[in-house]
């Protein structure tokens, strides 16, 4: 599968978590660090189902393994920032579902358990970083804020622009304005993709390569 095809992929498992969850950057934060867990911890329990002799139940152990981790997560949410949790609400399974399809659809193990665990955490980091641009600009021009999870409670940081006005950005905080926002950042990256593969085909470009 090309780079390309990758990250088209990326998205659409990604819209998982980008579409229904408030456009806040803190719900993205604890989103992103369960989804991070999981990853990493997916790529070694599937090493050590292969160290026990269990490669036939692979699927279902893998599913259910990162299924509990979601809930266990959720229930050390509703200590740590109830507030999160109850906003989140089943939003909170949404990575779950995420990285049980980019792991099983990537999965790369030939190499090792190092090997894997880096490749695995590279697709996260890559994710992690879209995710965070993308609940940073809605949080900014949604509600004029910067928002971090908090003991009991969301810590929130406001801009100086007036976070309680109505205009155009509040737009962006919701449902359509997420999708229309993914539509503009696909469409810039396709545009950016196709401007940077001319100029490097350009004759200019490798003349001065040589």
């Amino acid at each position: 599968m090309s780079e390309r095809k990758k990250i088209y992929f990326y998205i659409a498992a990604n819209i998982a978590m980008l579409i229904p969850v408030p456009g806040r950057l803190a719900y993205a934060i604890i989103l992103l660090v369960l989804f991070n867990i999981q990853m990493a911890v997916s790529a070694l329990f599937f090493h050590a189902i292969h160290r026990m002799n269990l490669a036939s139940m692979r699927n279902a152990l893998l599913a259910l393994s990162i299924i509990a981790l979601g809930i266990l997560y959720k229930q050390i949410l509703i200590i740590f920032c109830p507030i999160a949790a109850l906003t989140l609400s089943y939003c909170i399974f949404l990575p779950t579902l995420t990285s049980v399809i980019i792991e099983f659809f990537f999965i790369d193990y030939e190499h090792g358990v190092k090997s894997h665990l880096a490749a695995t955490m590279k697709k996260a980091s890559f994710m992690t970083l879209f995710n965070l641009l993308f609940f940073c600009i809605r949080d900014i021009l949604g509600y004029g804020t910067l928002t971090f999870p908090g003991w009991k409670s969301l810590v929130v940081i406001h801009l100086p622009s007036n976070p309680m006005r109505t205009d155009a950005g509040v737009f962006l905080a919701t449902i359509p304005g997420s999708l229309c926002l993914i539509a503009l950042l696909l469409a810039l990256y396709i545009v950016g993709t196709k401007r940077i593969n001319i100029l490097l085909n350009s004759p200019i470009f490798k003349e001065e390569g040589k």
